[in-house]
């Protein structure tokens, strides 16, 4: 019960807002770097594994959260936080090398004028 203040709905209203509006802003990021894997042959493939890993995701955390909560309310928050620090430091491992790529300089063009 530590973990769940009292809050009233308008506060509740921005926070779910805060999480969706941050969903919403990586989902299209994530969608172009899952299409560029396979090149334009097989986007759709790409795509359609995509949202089926994104799916049964959900499905499943909601399956093991869902189990977690016999352990009580508070429980099961620190198991899903811990194991959420865990992914992030995995995927910061996975990332390390990762760099943005630097757009390609303009070529100027010489013209010689007689």
């Amino acid at each position: 019960a530590a973990l769940i203040p009292h809050v009233g709905v308008v506060p509740a209203a921005l926070a779910v807002l805060v999480v969706s509006l941050g969903y919403d802003l990586t989902q299209p990021l994530l969608a172009g770097m899952v299409t560029a894997i396979g090149g334009p042959q097989r986007s759709g493939q790409v795509m359609g594994l995509n949202v089926f890993i994104l799916f049964t995701g959900f499905g499943l955390g909601v399956f093991l959260f869902g189990e977690a909560l016999t352990l009580g309310f508070s429980a099961a928050l620190g198991i899903f936080t811990t194991c959420e620090a865990a992914l992030a430091l995995i995927g910061l491992w996975l990332f390390r090398d990762e760099r943005a790529q630097s757009p390609p300089t303009p070529q100027r063009v010489h013209t010689d004028a007689v």
